[in-house]
């Protein structure tokens, strides 16, 4: 099960960035928590409400109004600061996430948009992860390798292509995806506590060799767990693991481990 190999038991906030999957991951980590556990879902950036059948509890409009410590139901809490004109929640600062997320058994946070894309580039304000943040996980989508790099692609692609040296209408590779894994600009910039690579849509015997072969061209040192598998067949395996549990404590620094 997918919440028992990210350690859901032990660490409490989870941040995620990245692209090609964070939406349907957050569904997945909550679905079989969720008549148990009590879970803060929110966003420091705009975010797509899930459907109405995934949660239990939603406020537009958060504006520390209420207790959530004296809630004791478990389910799933989706909370935002309003809408904006395309209907996207907005989302909470990391003061108010580090605040709410102590009446929470977990906390799952979205830091950055990806606007639907396989792929996004970084710009300087993102990702904004809560400094109390125990694991982020960065998301790749392997079926994006072969697609063109395009606007209809990509989010953000001028950062795209500034960050893996690529060009509009070539080809995504592995050392695009190297690239914005690897970059300290990219998907782990500014992560906080454990970092945990998932690559998802391996559904297919050549996703599973392209996953491997991303798997030799990444730099492990910066990382501390790494998962493939498929989100909509909910498949796992765990490719990598290094540290990822530490006398059941997190690691905010990885300065010892370069």
């Amino acid at each position: 099960m997918l919440q028992e190999m990210l350690k859901m038991d032990k660490f409490r906030n989870y941040a995620l960035v990245g692209a090609g999957g964070k939406t349907t991951l957050i569904r997945r980590l909550t679905e079989g928590l969720r008549k148990k556990k009590k879970i803060l879902v929110s966003s420091t950036t705009t975010f797509l409400k899930p459907g109405f059948r995934v949660y239990d509890f939603l406020d537009y409009s958060y504006v520390r109004d209420y207790d959530l410590a004296s809630v004791d139901h478990p389910g799933v809490y989706i909370i935002g600061k309003g809408k904006n004109q395309e209907d996207l929640m907005l989302g909470l600062e990391s003061e108010d996430i580090a605040a709410i997320s102590e009446a929470f058994d977990n906390s799952i946070i979205e830091c950055d948009f990806s606007n639907g894309r396989r792929l996004k580039g970084f710009r300087d304000f993102e990702p904004r992860i809560p400094p109390s943040t125990d694991v982020t996980i960065g998301i790749v989508d392997i079926q994006s390798l072969g697609l063109q790099v395009n606007a209809a692609n990509i989010h953000h692609l001028d950062k795209f292509i500034e960050l893996t040296g690529s060009s509009i209408g070539s080809l995504v590779t592995i050392d695009n995806l190297t690239r914005i894994i690897d970059d300290p600009r990219a998907l782990f910039k500014d992560a906080q506590g454990k970092r945990v690579l998932f690559i998802n849509k391996v559904e297919k015997e050549l996703d599973e060799a392209l996953s491997a072969k991303l798997l030799e061209s990444i730099d492990l040192q910066r990382l501390h767990l790494v998962i493939e598998g498929s989100l909509i067949e909910n498949r796992y395996l765990v490719l990598y693991e290094e540290g990822f549990i530490q006398d059941g404590g997190v690691d905010h620094d990885l300065s010892d481990r370069q």
